[in-house]
């Protein structure tokens, strides 16, 4: 194993304490501001637990599709993984991204674990940049199309529409400019990369995410359209736990559900604890009275947040043993 090929990750326990103390702070707040607990527990004895479950389903659902989304590009890339291994690393980077500023820290363990599987670092990196790339185009495209066919929108979402579709229509912009940059990463190596480890990194690199496009971008492609499927069903969480409190129907609540999964995004908390809670706050203070918007937010982030984060930092806890006890596989 050379130099360019050496790499290390460790587990961010900064940001992993963080993150659980900003959500507990998040709930003190939710508790303190909305609903005491008590009312809180008396309502969730009346909630029907089948909307609960059926949310449940739409997140594990998500997981299996994102397994897919990166299936095809290790396909793309010549080195196939399988799916239900592909399925357990990302559900394990999730818990990372829950619990590192701005939903980015689930990228590098993810580049690490196809780096355990016997690819070098350049590839595996190439792969998980276009995954990234076609997962925040799916994600700008969903959402623009959502918010474009609604039409009109309740009154307490309306002032906040309008932001969320001129951000989201510069955010494909953005993504849409960086994924032809990278294609076309020679001009860059020639403008920026001196140095030879950096430029036989950058061939190796661009290489392989160049045969991501081939033949005709479907591996790509696929990707892209396993994004949208993700975070369609992701974000049916939320419209599942909506339709339990009977808020808004059909697509309408569809855009409710979209806006609160957007906010913890685009928040630098860990999680992005209090800026769901502050979204929902706002958006559904006139369609719940204070103690079910306080439910419905135990809910939410239940399914949102502390079970993904349940789930997959067990899986990140044995993965992170098992490959300290086990050498590097050679490429499968």
């Amino acid at each position: 194993m050379n130099q360019t090929e050496s790499t290390e990750w460790k587990v961010p326990w900064k940001g992993i304490v963080f993150g659980i103390v900003a959500g507990t702070l998040a709930l003190i707040l939710v508790f303190a501001n909305v609903a005491h607990p008590k009312v809180i527990l008396a309502e969730l004895q009346n909630y029907p637990l089948r909307y609960f479950f059926g949310a449940l389903a739409c997140i594990m659902g998500a997981w299996a599709l994102d397994g897919v989304r990166m299936r095809s590009l290790t396909i793309g890339a010549g080195q196939p993984a399988p799916w239900w291994e592909l399925v357990l690393v990302l559900i394990a980077s999730n818990f990372i991204t829950l619990v590192t500023p701005f939903a980015a820290g689930g990228g590098p363990y993810v580049v690490y674990a196809l780096y355990r599987r016997g690819r070098s670092v350049p590839h595996a990196t190439a792969v998980v940049a276009a995954g990234g790339f076609a997962a925040q185009s799916g994600l700008a495209v969903l959402a623009s199309v959502v918010l474009a066919a609604v039409g009109a929108v309740p009154s307490e979402v309306a002032k906040y529409v309008i932001y969320v579709r001129v951000g989201f229509a510069a955010y494909l912009a953005i993504v849409v400019a960086v994924t032809v940059l990278a294609y076309q990463g020679q001009r860059v190596q020639q403008l920026v990369i001196r140095r030879e480890v950096a430029e036989t990194w950058m061939a190796e690199f661009q290489a392989v995410y160049r045969r991501l496009f081939q033949p005709r971008g479907r591996h790509f492609l696929r990707a892209f359209l396993a994004s949208i499927a993700y975070f369609g069903l992701n974000y049916g969480a939320g419209y599942m736990i909506l339709s339990g409190f009977g808020v808004s129907q059909g697509l309408r609540r569809y855009v409710l559900s979209v806006l609160l999964g957007v906010a913890p995004i685009i928040s630098p908390i860990p999680g992005g604890a209090g800026a769901a809670e502050f979204v929902a706050y706002h958006m559904l203070d006139e369609s719940l009275p204070l103690d079910a918007l306080g439910t419905f937010i135990v809910l939410w982030r239940t399914v949102s947040l502390y079970i993904p984060v349940l789930v997959g930092g067990l899986l990140l806890s044995y993965q992170v043993v098992r490959y300290a006890r086990l050498p590097r596989r050679q490429v499968d």
